[in-house]
């Protein structure tokens, strides 16, 4: 057997970046800002300043000035003038947050258990998992940016609620959602890998901003290590996760491997003991999936909540999709950020 050869991180960052790089003219979808935070990241790890430029350089383009006051719809995933601020602490990036998430907090739909639900057919109550982690994590960072503690209940409050309706005991896992068919109270079935990753994101994100002594940061970060043990225990022997995590005959996908528990060891909000070398294996798994050209493969297609497990177990992947460049530049990051940490 050849041995694998493990390239840095940052190495494997440019590739993707240099490739997502080549246009200026990014709209904003969530797949782009998801791939703008990924460059801020890697911003962080190499010094690079043409990553962080080019992040300022698409809100130009998109006649976004720092100032501007912006709607909850317009960042319902990813908070890139959060994530601007943190890295240039121009406070023109936050000066609409809290207002922006009472907005959020009082408008947003929900369900009859008080479950935050898409904003579009409001009338359906759907819910999913990549709804919960953006509304729990611009809950938590209105709080740190406030003080007001409300943020931080309906953080917590809001992972309690969609842990109970969508976590499946039996295996550890997350469905996607529930009420996207014509069932109202029909759960999703299965487990989409990168719907576990959105899972995991929101978890990270708003344990970052939530203050160790408020009582649901303890809450939250027990259910962070319940589910990093899902996780570690469905790794395969390369390091990589699967389409449907718990079935190994499904595909190895690039979308849901390594998003965000590098990150979450750096913070010690899991025990590098445990979870370092997990993460350590899934990056050096991931790289391989990285062509030559930034093309990142094996990556699936986008979807909400489906009707069947089947639907999942046979859900297609093509080189470059949308998703991957974001989530494969955030595990590339993450991954540079445990080597820094142990210098």
């Amino acid at each position: 057997m050849s041995e694998r050869i493990v390239r840095g991180p940052l190495e494997i960052g440019a590739r993707i970046a240099r490739r997502f790089m080549r246009r200026t003219d990014r709209p904003r979808t969530y797949m782009n800002d998801l791939a703008l935070q990924g460059l801020l990241w890697l911003h962080d790890v190499s010094n690079e300043p043409a990553y962080l430029a080019y992040v300022q350089d698409v809100m130009a383009w998109r006649k976004l000035p720092p100032e501007r006051a912006y709607d909850w719809r317009e960042q319902l995933y990813v908070m890139i003038n959060y994530e601007l601020w943190l890295r240039t602490q121009d406070d023109r990036y936050i000066a609409h947050v809290v207002e922006t998430a009472d907005a959020f907090r009082k408008e947003v739909p929900r369900d009859a258990e008080g479950c935050v639900a898409y904003f579009f057919r409001p009338e359906t109550q759907r819910i999913f998992i990549d709804m919960l982690q953006g509304y729990a994590t611009h809950m938590a960072r209105a709080g740190a940016l406030s003080g007001d503690a409300d943020f931080f209940d309906e953080c917590v409050g809001q992972y309690r609620a969609f842990r109970r309706i969508l976590l499946d005991q039996k295996t550890g896992w997350w469905s996607q959602g529930r009420g996207w068919n014509t069932d109202g109270g029909f759960v999703s079935p299965g487990a989409w890998l990168r719907g576990q990753g959105w899972v995991l994101r929101g978890m990270v994100e708003s344990l970052t901003a939530l203050p160790p002594e408020h009582p649901g940061h303890a809450e939250l970060l027990e259910m962070l290590r319940e589910f990093a043990l899902t996780i570690a225990g469905a790794q395969d022997a390369r390091g990589m996760w699967h389409q449907v995590p718990y079935r190994p005959e499904t595909y190895q996908e690039t979308t849901g491997t390594g998003f965000y528990l590098a990150r979450a060891v750096q913070q010690d909000l899991l025990p590098a003991e445990v979870f370092r070398d997990v993460a350590v294996l899934g990056y050096e798994a991931l790289q391989g999936f990285v062509a030559k050209d930034g093309t990142v493969l094996s990556g699936s297609f986008g979807c909400g909540p489906l009707r069947s497990l089947d639907d999942y177990l046979h859900r297609p992947a093509a080189p470059g999709d949308p998703h991957t460049p974001g989530t494969t530049m955030l595990a590339c990051a993450g991954r540079a950020l445990l080597d820094q940490a142990s210098t």
